[in-house]
This record gives C-alpha cells, sequence and structure tokens, in this order.
C-alpha cells in the first residue's frame, strides 16, 4: 500500500467526521437543514468506511459491543414502521441513532488507519472545546454587561438550554483531564519545579476554560454530574506521578472558577442542591410533575411506545394541572422518555448502553489495568473517553442529553475510540460467505441505495423547511409576490410527491386551495367544490406523517362548517363533522382555548344551551394553562354568560380574571364600561 493512503484515508475520515460534529451544533430539533446536511455527512462517511469492508466479505469486530450497538441502530430504524408520528420519528432516528451509527463506523476502521485519525480528530475536538468555552464565557460577560436578570444569566452556547449545555463541557472535560495527567507526568522534573512541557500546558490551560465555562452555566445536574464522575477520575489517573499536586491544582482551579463565576449569582448553586430548597423550586417541582405525565404516557403505550420524538405531540393530553414551568417539549430524564416513545425494549438499549459504561470502567480501573496489557499512556486517555460520555449518561437522568446531537454524535466517537483499546479483540471471519452472499458487490448496491434513498429524503425534508417553513430569504431570490406564491405552490405539489409523510406541503396547498376557493366569483360552483375537496383531502394527507397536529383538525372543522354546503352537506351534517374534527383536536390538546370555544359554541351555545355551554368552558380552566391562554378562556366564559343574561355572573368572572392576570386589557375595558353604564341599563362588551 502507498504509505500516503492511509495519511489520505485518515484525513478524509476526520474531515467526515468533524464536517457533520460542526453541522450539528445549531440543530437544536429545529433547524432542518443542519440534521440533513450533517446526516448525509455521516453516511457518505460510513459508505467510505464500509465499501471495503463488504467487498472484503465483511470482516466483524469480536466482542459485545460492536454486535449491541448495531442491534441499537437496527432497533432505531425498526420503530419508525410503527411509531405513531412516524414523520417526527424519522428526525430522531438521525439525532438519537447518531451515537450506534458513528460507533459503528468508526470501529470499522482500519488499525492503520484509525490511529491517525483519531490523531487528527482529537485535535478538532480541543479546538471545540476552546470555541464552546469561548462563546459560554462571551454570553455570560456579554449579558452581565446588558443587566440580563440572575435566573437568565446562564450560558447555553449553541444549543437552547444550559444544561445539556453544561453536559457538553463535562464530556469535553474529563478526556482533557486524562490526557493532561498523562502528557504532564512525562516531564522528569518534580511538579511545578520548573521545565513547563508547552503542550500540557496548553492542556491545563483548556481545562481551565472548560471550568470557567462549565461554572457559568450554574447547571445543579451538571455539578452533580462533575461530582459523581470526578472520584472515578481520582481513582484512574491517582497512581500517576504527582497525582496529588495536580489533582490539588484542578480542584483549585473549579473553587476559582466557581468564585469567578457564580458572583453574579450570589454563589447561590450549592445552596440550590438542598433539599429544602429542591422541594420547593419550580423547576424540579415541574420535573417530578412530568416524570409522573411520561410515566402515564407509558403506560398507555407500554410495549413500543409513542415513537421516537413523539413526546412533545403526546404529552398536551398528559400534562398535569400544576405542571406549567417547561414547554413540555422534553421530559428532562432521557431515561423515561426513551421509555414512553419506545416502551421496555428501548428503555432496555439506554439501560445496557450505561451497563456498559460501567463495564468499560470496570476493565480500565481493575488492578491499574494490567490486565490490558496496555500501557498507561493509551489506557488512561480512554478511561477519560469513558468517564465523559460516563456523565453525561448519569446527566440524563435530570435532563434531556441524548436528544442534543452533537452529544450523542460525539460520546459515540469518544465511546468507539475507548473500547478500540480496552475491548478489542480481532476479527471475525467475512461474516457475508457464511450467510450465503459470495459477491460483495450485492451487499456494496445495497449500501448506496440505502444511502441514495435517506439522503432523498434528508434533501427533501431541507427544501420543505426551506421553502415552507423558513422562507424569509426567498423575498429577496423573487421580489414579485405573485410569481412567489406560484412557485412556491408548485414547489409545494412537487415535495407533496416527493416525500408523501411530510406534513407542510400538504397543509401549505390546503391553505391555499382554500384562499382560492373563497376569492372564486364564477357563478358555476364546480371548481370552487372541487377546490375545496382538494384542500379537504390535503388536510387529511397531512394527518398521516403526524396525527398529532390539533391544527390540522382544527381548519378540517373549520372547513366543514364554513364550506360544508359546496360538499352537499345538510346543516346537521356540517355541525357534526365540524364538532367531530374538533372534539379530536382538543383530545390531542386539551390546553387549546380556540377549539374548547368553537365546540361550546356551536354544540352548546347556538341551541341555547347556555349552562352547559359555560360549564364546558369552565371544566377548561381544570387543564394547565398559561396565564394569558387562561384569561382568554376565562373572557370566553364571561362573554357567554353575558350573552345568557347572567351580567352579575359576568362580572365575577371579569374580576376573577383580574385578580388572576391585572394586566388583561379586554377585561380592564369591559369592567370599565360596564360601570359607565350601570346607570343607563346593560353594557355591551367590546
Amino acid at each position: 500500500m502507498n504509505p500516503a493512503a492511509p495519511s489520505f484515508r485518515a484525513g478524509l475520515y476526520t474531515a467526515f467526521a468533524l464536517i457533520a460534529y460542526g453541522l450539528s451544533w445549531y440543530y437544536n430539533g429545529q433547524l432542518i437543514p443542519l440534521l440533513a446536511m450533517a446526516s448525509i455527512v455521516l453516511m457518505i462517511w460510513g459508505a467510505a468506511v464500509w465499501w471495503p469492508r463488504l467487498r472484503a466479505g465483511l470482516p466483524w469486530p469480536r466482542g459485545f459491543l460492536p454486535v449491541f450497538m448495531l442491534l441499537w441502530l437496527v432497533w432505531f430504524g425498526l420503530t419508525l414502521f410503527w411509531s405513531g408520528s412516524p414523520y417526527s420519528s424519522w428526525f430522531y432516528f438521525w439525532v438519537l441513532g447518531s451515537l450506534p451509527l458513528v460507533f459503528l463506523v468508526s470501529v470499522l476502521i482500519p488499525e492503520p488507519v484509525a490511529e491517525q485519525f483519531w490523531l487528527w480528530l482529537w485535535r478538532g475536538v480541543l479546538a471545540s472545546a476552546w470555541i464552546l468555552s469561548g462563546m459560554a464565557l462571551w454570553q455570560y460577560y456579554q449579558w452581565m454587561g446588558q443587566g440580563v436578570a440572575l435566573v437568565n444569566l446562564r450560558p447555553y452556547g449553541p444549543l437552547l438550554d444550559t444544561n445539556s449545555f453544561a453536559a457538553w463541557l463535562n464530556l469535553l472535560f474529563f478526556p482533557t483531564l486524562a490526557v493532561y495527567f498523562v502528557q504532564d507526568g512525562r516531564r522528569r522534573t518534580r511538579f511545578l519545579s520548573g521545565g513547563a512541557d508547552p503542550v500540557a500546558l496548553f492542556y491545563l490551560l483548556t481545562l481551565t476554560l472548560l471550568l470557567l465555562a462549565f461554572f457559568s452555566t450554574n447547571s445543579r445536574g451538571g455539578l452533580l454530574a462533575w461530582a459523581c464522575t470526578m472520584p472515578f477520575a481520582i481513582w484512574g489517573l491517582w497512581r500517576q506521578p504527582a497525582a496529588r499536586a495536580r489533582f490539588v491544582l484542578i480542584f483549585g482551579l473549579a473553587f476559582i472558577a466557581l468564585l469567578l463565576m457564580g458572583y453574579a449569582h450570589g454563589f447561590d448553586l450549592i445552596g440550590h442542591l438542598a433539599p429544602g430548597y429542591i422541594s420547593s423550586n419550580i423547576a424540579t417541582i415541574s420535573r417530578g410533575l412530568m416524570w409522573v405525565a411520561t410515566w402515564h404516557m407509558f403506560l398507555s403505550h407500554p410495549w413500543l411506545g409513542t415513537g421516537m420524538g413523539s413526546y412533545f405531540l403526546n404529552y398536551p393530553a398528559y400534562r398535569l394541572p400544576d405542571e406549567l414551568a417547561s414547554a413540555g417539549t422534553y421530559t428532562h430524564n432521557d431515561y423515561l422518555e426513551y421509555l414512553a416513545e419506545g416502551g421496555l425494549i428501548n428503555l432496555g438499549f439506554l439501560l445496557g448502553f450505561a451497563a456498559v459504561l460501567m463495564y468499560a470502567m470496570y476493565r480500565l480501573l481493575y488492578r491499574a489495568g494490567r490486565a490490558l496489557q496496555v500501557t498507561d499512556e493509551r489506557r488512561l486517555p480512554a478511561l477519560g473517553l469513558v468517564l465523559g460520555v460516563f456523565a453525561i449518561t448519569g446527566h440524563a437522568l435530570g435532563n434531556f442529553i441524548f436528544y442534543n446531537f452533537p452529544l450523542s454524535l460525539l460520546a459515540g466517537l469518544f465511546l468507539a475510540r475507548a473500547w478500540r483499546i480496552y475491548g478489542v479483540q480481532g476479527e471475525t471471519a467475512p461474516l457475508l460467505p457464511r450467510i450465503g452472499i459470495n459477491h460483495g458487490f450485492i451487499t456494496q448496491a445495497l449500501l448506496v441505495l440505502a444511502v441514495v434513498a435517506a439522503s432523498w429524503n434528508l434533501i427533501a425534508d431541507a427544501a420543505i423547511f426551506a421553502l415552507l417553513s423558513d422562507n424569509g430569504w426567498l423575498n429577496r431570490v423573487i421580489t414579485n409576490p405573485n410569481q412567489r406564491a406560484l412557485f412556491l405552490l408548485k414547489a409545494a405539489d412537487v415535495l407533496t410527491l416527493v416525500r408523501p409523510l411530510a406534513t407542510q406541503p400538504h397543509v401549505y396547498l390546503a391553505n391555499t386551495y382554500l384562499t382560492l376557493a373563497d376569492r372564486e366569483t364564477q357563478p358555476d360552483v364546480t371548481h370552487r367544490r372541487s377546490l375545496v375537496k382538494a384542500a379537504l383531502s390535503q388536510y387529511r394527507q397531512s394527518l398521516v406523517g403526524i396525527p398529532q397536529q390539533s391544527g390540522v383538525w382544527n381548519s378540517i372543522g373549520t372547513l366543514y362548517l364554513a364550506q360544508g354546503a359546496l360538499l352537499d352537506l345538510d346543516k346537521t351534517h356540517r355541525d357534526r363533522q365540524a364538532l367531530l374534527a374538533w372534539r379530536k383536536g382538543l383530545a390531542i390538546n386539551p390546553e387549546s382555548v380556540s377549539l374548547r370555544n368553537k365546540i361550546a359554541q356551536l354544540a352548546y351555545v347556538d341551541q341555547g344551551q347556555f349552562k352547559e355551554g359555560v360549564a364546558f368552558l369552565s371544566a377548561g380552566l381544570q387543564r394547565p394553562l398559561f396565564p394569558y391562554p387562561r384569561s382568554n378562556l376565562q373572557m370566553e366564559i364571561a362573554l357567554t354568560q353575558w350573552r345568557a343574561g347572567e351580567k352579575h355572573a359576568a362580572e365575577l368572572t371579569l374580576l376573577q380574571l383580574l385578580r388572576d392576570n391585572q394586566s388583561y386589557i379586554p377585561a380592564v375595558s369591559w369592567l370599565q364600561a360596564i360601570h359607565r353604564q350601570s346607570a343607563h341599563g346593560a353594557a355591551t362588551p367590546h
């Protein structure tokens, strides 16, 4: 083999890994084009690594972990077929599945290439540690200068959650700590006696920056994960030269970082761990309520769960009345969320992953690693990598960790490197001939087909986001509004064919068809009827990929009520279909004030059953409602009471509304009008 070939391949593989890692930073479950690009890069990297393996008949690494990771990835793929929300689960397949995927790609890199690959990848990881630390410190001091409230003075880097960002810093801290001990231990002079090693000094500066950034997040979960992982780091590194002095230095830096970054918060981080504070703090109380609701979600779908990434779609129906502190996006406990979304098997894989980490630490710590017959210069960095992944796996008990794309990806890379050191046992004979496949090109063709099919869908998803969800850029490209609308209509039509499970193109087409139907001025209603039928069909098609869309059910109900005559439905049938659609939407999102009010008006108030309408509306107050929606619902109750002639009851409802929300202007204006006109007769609400 050409000596330059391994270096070229190692550089190419490193570029793929680092590009995917960089693209994952700002995804945050929202920017679909970043997820699509990162996932496609991962697949191309995987295909480049697997291609020669398949040609050779697929020799497989011996040991439990590669098989476990393969089964985990296959399981994630299978869940797409029974998910209650397949389109949403598709995106989370790439986020959660990136951990086993990058592991399987990394461990199949040939040994001569793998060492150079890791050397260059580690340099990129160190660069990311500096970038993330700088980002945290910049956010901290900028916000402090702007007078941001202390509760919000918590950097989150490129993520949307500061606790997950703290976990990311932990993931980087422990591998850097281990490498620092190894590098600085090579010096023949006594610790701090002169002759500092420049590389060791660089690692010490990196640790200092990571500690400053970490404590700037003021994350209780991150601190607990750090504190629970440090004893294992001490155990593993204690035998190194001058380990005691180095640990004194590290803990001294941590204490200084706590003092510097905790000043603005009044050094409340330790106090926030007190049992009394935890039991009364709204953030921890809300987590407990979310966990109870998640458990109820699991009990409703105990075997296969609701589908990956479907938690936020199902949570509104399970939210408990006192839980009003979260957006309901994640349950802040990956183990419970795995259980609710994938059932017992899904949780079993995550628990198995945690057990793998415990076994890896046992292997790397037992009798100082002599059983592995590897030098400390290899064993200790591997231990640091495992400790980093161990820290975030423990942190996942109180926050959403693996649902952050860069954390899952980096955890897979770290564990793959560690396994190469502590667990590699050679390779099996080629597997494909043993199962009757004697021509590697067959599996290579299947690999290409899988990559092309997945990339096709990901590119379509990115196009849907760019054209229909965040398309402000298109205004600069196509300045004519009519041309732009026509282009988007054609694009949405094509995307419904390219990506049938996508919801946004169908909803866009349905809304456009209804708009055109409303503008139709021809006396012949045939064309208008066809537009309404097409809109209804598109709305229903949008529910295939994600059925839990209360807004779409709202639109379907409104369509039946407003356009039902064009569908040859009498009033009774129109009302029945509208109520059925709205009730389905309200079952998905019981917090919807709009749907509850529409049902109350059509089912009760329009029939003269005012008391029943008020009772139905009032039942919504028992649901968990944020202040402004609660005020809106109370306003609708007052309006219904007023129309029923119960003016005193309406006034009492308004007074209660203002006790709860003094800044609700419509209620203030109405009460003022009532008082001004009380001497002249009944007031009219505005």
